[in-house]
């Protein structure tokens, strides 16, 4: 039984509506209270007159500094790479190398393959592993308690 939409809407407004009646009565506190929000009054509608709908363009004028906006410090400097951080990132470079064009190396497709994925892995696994936190220090003469 198919009806047209305007009879469906017409159908559908006769039959109560739980939430849109709670909703009116929520509209109706606010009223006695005297604090139902407004949409935006023309005043407002009328300083987007001259707006245009096309983003600019140039760069956007800059914040003043004045004591009410937070400027953030400079950010430190990045930490240096050291020589196991370098040796990972060789073999990652090495197997991307071997992987893409093991021709460059002199190698064929058939051996560059297996090795680039096997330098791959092991550059991986060997930055992986030095985020492994080391053991703490010990000093002899601490107690830890009861060990089971």
């Amino acid at each position: 039984m198919n009806r047209d939409p305007e009879e469906r809407r017409r159908h559908d407004t006769d039959q109560p509506d739980p939430l849109r009646d709670e909703f009116e009565q929520i509209v109706a506190g606010w009223r006695q209270e005297g604090s139902v929000p407004q949409w935006p009054s023309e005043e407002v509608v009328d300083d987007w007159e001259g707006a245009t709908a096309e983003p600019a363009t140039g760069p956007l004028p800059p914040v003043p500094d004045d004591e009410d906006h937070f400027v953030p410090p400079d950010p430190p400097p990045l930490p240096r790479l050291g020589p196991p951080a370098v040796v990972g990132l060789a073999l990652l470079v090495l197997g991307l190398v071997l992987v893409t064009a093991p021709e460059i190396i002199g190698l064929s497709s058939g051996h560059g393959l297996p090795l680039g994925l096997l330098s791959l892995a092991a550059g991986l696994g060997w930055l992986v592993l030095r985020l492994w936190p080391s053991a703490p220090a010990r000093d002899d003469d601490e107690d830890d308690g009861a060990v089971l």
